[in-house]
């Protein structure tokens, strides 16, 4: 099959092209910047440079235009931003025969909503979340020190930690915001993918050093019987179809759920390596077929790193 992969620039597009074309896979992309400032675009048989997607006519008419004049028939948005505006106009790629690989409306309204998927699981004994009100209920007695982000945020952006009062006040009556309690703690990371018959897998990893807006650079897998069973448990309620990445806090031996990024994680290289392809299994999710099986993996210390290269002479 023929796919898009859209923002080829982030961290998730190379594992992404690299798992598709050993599949047998052609792989066309797209990004707001030239190609020949991305290294991944070697990668893809051809490159487009995509308009903002927050002009979202404009945005929308540029990949239609590039699924048809490549004869692509599956669409994977790799950034949030993305999925939010390709989730708004999924008819119109449903009326042109080409595959969103991305998750359900009714999924999406839980996993891009902060707020919500606190909501969901305040009261469920399988899943712990920090405690937590809108910016709208907040009050001068909430516990300090605590988090504010954007209920629809992503990739840190917005967020901000509060450890006074006047950074309380400062959220009292702010609407779209989720305030949460700060649990201290290792950040966990873990990738998922599930498909329509319930099958899943995952592989969880403990993130030692991360960029600032949460990407991990140096991880570690492990596994953890309890933790897998809460997994499993929130991708069968909020009925993830498909490969998402979900992130928890570690707080004394307990995992607090704090985000679920319905796409690929920055990391899904990390699962790669550790030996299961999520991105193959992501896909199979779409084409009608079951998610690979489960394989073993060890406990890996592996890492993140830049290196410098010549693009083109100029």
């Amino acid at each position: 099959m023929k796919i898009l992969l859209t923002a080829i620039g982030s961290f998730s597009s190379e594992c992404a092209a690299k798992a598709l074309q050993e599949n047998g896979h052609e792989v066309v992309g797209c990004d707001i910047y030239p190609a020949s400032w991305l290294p991944a675009s070697r990668l893809f048989q051809k490159v487009y440079r995509a308009p903002l997607a927050t002009n979202e006519d404009r945005y929308i008419q540029f990949l239609l235009d590039v699924c048809k004049k490549e004869g692509v028939g599956f669409l994977n948005p790799l950034t949030d931003l993305e999925i939010d505006v390709l989730n708004r106009h999924r008819a119109v790629f449903s009326d042109h025969h080409i595959t969103l690989c991305i998750q359900s409306e009714e999924c999406l309204a839980i996993a891009r909503d902060k707020y919500r998927l606190s909501e969901l699981f305040r009261s469920d004994s399988m899943v712990m979340v920090p405690r937590f009100t809108s910016g709208e209920e907040l009050t001068t007695d909430f516990p300090l020190p605590a988090i504010a982000k954007p209920v629809n945020g992503r990739s840190s952006e917005g967020l901000e930690r509060l450890y006074t009062q006047q950074d309380l006040g400062r959220f009292i009556g702010k609407a779209n915001y989720i305030i949460q309690e700060m649990v201290q703690g290792d950040v966990v990371t873990v990738d998922y993918v599930r498909d329509k018959s319930g099958n899943d897998f995952l592989i969880p990893r403990t993130e030692f050093l991360r960029t600032k807006n949460g990407a991990g650079t140096t991880v570690k897998t492990f596994h953890d019987a309890r933790l897998a069973e809460t997994v499993s448990y929130i991708g069968a309620a909020i009925r993830v179809c498909g490969c998402i990445n979900m992130e928890f806090i570690c707080h004394e031996g307990d995992y607090y759920l704090i985000d679920i990024n319905p796409r690929f994680s920055a990391g899904i290289a990390f699962s790669h390596l550790a030996g299961y392809d999520m991105v193959t299994s992501h896909f199979n999710c779409f084409t009608g077929k079951n998610v690979l099986p489960a394989k073993d993996y060890g406990d890996l210390l592996m890492c993140k790193h830049y290196n410098e290269e010549i693009l083109e002479e100029v």
